[in-house]
């Protein structure tokens, strides 16, 4: 029998960051601090009357509530290290990369179709 060495095995959700608070990281408690921060910082501006204060409070708590829904949210349920923010970056990045156009092979007496491979559709323009 051959003998094997030492296995590793990686699991699929491995993540770099420190996780702080479930499933929060360093930089995510530090967007939610920011973002308590500029809500506090509005609720203090003027003008004071009791009807705004009341208004300003209802927009910092949905403020912050929109900032922790994008660092809660995971669009993957079975990856739990890819976040919202990642797949919107990943996506822009994606539309702004050069896409790829190939020619069709010359057919006799029949003109040649540039083929566009996008979104895993082909389409032919004559």
């Amino acid at each position: 029998m051959k003998r094997k060495g030492k296995e590793f095995i990686f699991p699929e959700n491995v993540n770099k960051n420190y996780g702080v608070w479930k499933d929060y990281t360093v930089a995510d408690i530090g967007w939610i601090i920011l973002a308590v921060i500029i809500a506090m910082i509005i609720v203090v501006l003027p003008p004071t009357g009791i009807a705004f204060i009341l208004f300003k409070i209802c927009l910092g708590v949905i403020g912050v509530t929109i900032v922790m829904a994008i660092l809660t949210i995971r669009p993957v349920a079975s990856r739990k290290n890819i976040k919202v923010r990642d797949l919107y970056r990943i996506r822009k990045k994606y539309y702004q990369n050069q896409k790829r156009y190939y020619l069709a092979p010359k057919k006799r007496d029949e003109r040649r179709e540039i083929i566009i491979q996008r979104f895993g559709k082909e389409k032919s323009k004559n």
